[in-house]
């Protein structure tokens, strides 16, 4: 399971965690394949697991009232969702759907729980890192709440391309943004 520890620090919360601690997280992981247009899950449905992205690309995304779809992200390689999903059962905000065939790194709550009661340093830390989260989505949320429509797309913008934008000179060409904001 060393193979995945990278990958798994790919996520935030685990990013401060240790080799050895890695190594322990990956060993309650394991990779399924799915095919194109397979629906991980759906808006509403319950979750129970983290997924990251090895292989392939997957679309969230809200349908409105009329069936219109809108794009929320597209992740790829090394991405992440459902993380919340470890500490609490959760309804989907949104629809998950594979865009290609796609591997994807799973972690099971039940697992992960039994993990946590089993390693208590590790919860600790996870606790840390998680405080810290809250903070960063406090601040960004403060700073959103003194912009006008314009500077929050903006700021909606540079944070997609920051994520997955590609520089050419001075300038960040977003390839697979969103259809609508």
């Amino acid at each position: 399971m060393k193979l995945y520890a990278e990958n798994i620090r790919n996520v935030s919360f685990f990013s401060t965690l240790s080799d050895y601690e890695l190594e322990m997280v990956a060993k309650i992981a394991f990779v399924k394949t799915f095919n194109k247009n397979y629906m991980v899950f759906e808006e509403g449905e319950k979750r129970d697991t983290l997924y990251i992205v090895l292989k392939g690309r997957v679309k969230v995304s809200l349908y409105d009232e009329d069936g219109r779809e809108y794009i929320l992200d597209i992740i790829g390689k090394a991405g992440f969702f459902g993380e919340l999903s470890l500490f609490e059962e959760l309804s989907g905000f949104a629809n998950v759907m594979t865009l290609e065939q796609s591997e994807l790194l799973m972690i099971r709550r039940n697992d992960f729980m039994r993990f946590l009661r089993e390693n208590k340093d590790f919860a600790v830390s996870m606790i840390k890192e998680l405080s810290k989260r809250l903070r960063a989505a406090n601040e960004k949320l403060k700073r959103f709440a003194f912009l006008g429509v314009e500077g929050r797309i903006l700021e909606y913008l540079m944070d997609i391309g920051q994520k997955s934008g590609v520089n050419i000179k001075d300038r960040i060409i977003i390839e697979n943004g969103p259809t609508q904001v």
